[in-house]
């Protein structure tokens, strides 16, 4: 249905605006552990391995969540889920605020923002958008993870700036309201689950409508024929492949992430550099999940995806070198690149290798898997830390584990519908439309 004068304008944009929204404030439950670990192991002396087993908590807490929540998806739709989840991630921010014993920080940020997350984040608000978008999904998705790729750019330096001027504590009572404002009441009153809840259709126009400009934009990807159920898609190479794929991606990104920081803190930079340096990270990865969006028009998800991950391995492997400023700002901009483009084009490969009919238990499952192994990068790397000194190790480590990695997700090629393999290779794919 069309926006004009013979119809309600297209709401997929509202919900795309307010997933949005959404995913900017979803970066405190990301980030935010990394900006305050260096603070808490000041104050109270706790040991950087210990602590960051709240990492872990919260990483295992998502991906018990997340089968569970795709469950819930389904049967009850995205916006009950981000409702609930949300309100048990501004619980958990809360309770942050008045923390002083490592089992409430494992409680508050470990279970609450983690079970929040899995419930009430990402898989809730990529549902939402895979159900509005199918010509339009790539430049839809990757918008929306551009949104909290730009949020980074201000919210980091925003809570050194807090933690600076407030303290740690009121900083977590200030993110608890934010979350309670802008992913609970505004969700609740706006986001809309189908475009059948609004007598619209997905893109806003009727599958045999022709999309604006759609004959000048080339057709390219894969697009499934047929939509996998969730036993059907865990019968086949390629989810298996990306699972291992996302297992070992965490595995590394979770080690790094969480120790960022206080890695910046020990080659020497302050907090304002600190803060600068990966606000630069946060702005190239909005950057590169942006131009996936246009670059999924004319190329497939899976070179984009490959391409990328390149790129992450090369930014990683400048980490190891970078003593100097100049090599930190240029590792920020390589591996932010690289993590921003992978990440919006393997969010595509799902919808688009597995369809989105059961798209919430598919993801969520393949979350379960992800999280409970790369939970343990955080906890790893904070032991590698206490025991030699330097956070080196353990980033040399995550350069191999990336590497890995980097072998199954080039080998997960698109998969065969089981009501396809009769079917002449001709159509055994449809390729996406322009989208």
């Amino acid at each position: 249905m069309p926006a004009g004068k013979d119809g309600p304008r297209f709401y997929g944009w509202v919900n795309l605006a307010i997933a949005a929204v959404m995913g900017v404030i979803g970066g405190f439950y990301i980030i935010s552990f990394s900006y305050f670990l260096p603070f808490w192991v000041e104050e109270f002396g706790w040991n950087r391995g210990v602590v960051s087993l709240a990492a872990t908590i919260n990483l295992i807490a998502l991906g018990v969540s997340s089968p569970l929540a795709g469950a819930f998806i389904v049967r009850h739709g995205a916006r009950r889920a981000m409702v609930l989840g949300n309100l048990l991630g501004c619980a958990g921010f809360l309770l942050l605020y008045f923390h002083s014993r490592l089992w409430e920080l494992f409680l508050g940020y470990g279970l609450l923002v983690g079970t929040g997350a899995g419930l009430g984040g990402m898989l809730a608000s990529t549902t939402v958008v895979n159900h509005w978008f199918i010509k339009r999904r790539s430049l839809a998705l990757s918008l929306f993870l551009a949104a909290g790729g730009f949020g980074g750019m201000v919210m980091g330096p925003a809570i050194m700036q807090l933690i600076g001027t407030i303290g740690w504590r009121a900083t977590f009572l200030v993110i608890s309201l934010m979350v309670l404002l802008f992913a609970v009441i505004l969700p609740a009153c706006l986001i809309r689950n189908r475009p059948e809840d609004m007598n619209q259709v997905p893109d806003g126009f009727a599958p045999d409508a022709a999309s604006p400009g759609a004959a000048a934009r080339p057709v390219a990807g894969y697009r499934t024929a047929v939509d996998f159920t969730l036993g059907e898609a865990l019968r086949t190479r390629s989810l298996w492949l990306l699972i291992a794929y996302f297992c070992m991606n965490m595995l590394a990104v979770g080690a790094l992430m969480t120790h960022q920081v206080a890695y910046l803190f020990d080659v020497g930079l302050g907090a304002t550099l600190a803060a600068a340096a990966l606000g630069v990270m946060s702005g190239v990865m909005a950057f590169g999940q942006l131009s996936v969006g246009f670059l999924g028009m004319r190329h497939s998800m899976h070179a984009i995806a490959v391409g990328s991950e390149v790129l992450k391995l090369a930014g990683l492997c400048i980490l190891l070198i970078a003593h100097s400023v100049p090599m930190v700002f240029l590792y920020m901009t390589v591996l932010g690149a690289g993590f921003g483009g992978v990440m919006a084009a393997t969010m595509n490969m799902i919808p688009n290798y597995f369809g989105a009919s059961d798209y919430p238990r598919i993801m969520g499952c393949v979350r379960l898997f992800w999280t409970f192994i790369g939970g343990a990068g955080a906890p790893l790397a904070g032991l590698v830390r206490e025991a030699s000194g330097s956070y080196i190790p353990a980033f040399q480590g995550a350069v191999v584990v990336i590497v890995a990695g980097l072998v199954c997700l080039i080998l997960a090629r698109p998969p065969l519908h089981p009501s396809l393999r009769e079917a002449p290779a001709v159509e055994a794919y449809a390729p996406a439309p322009s989208q």
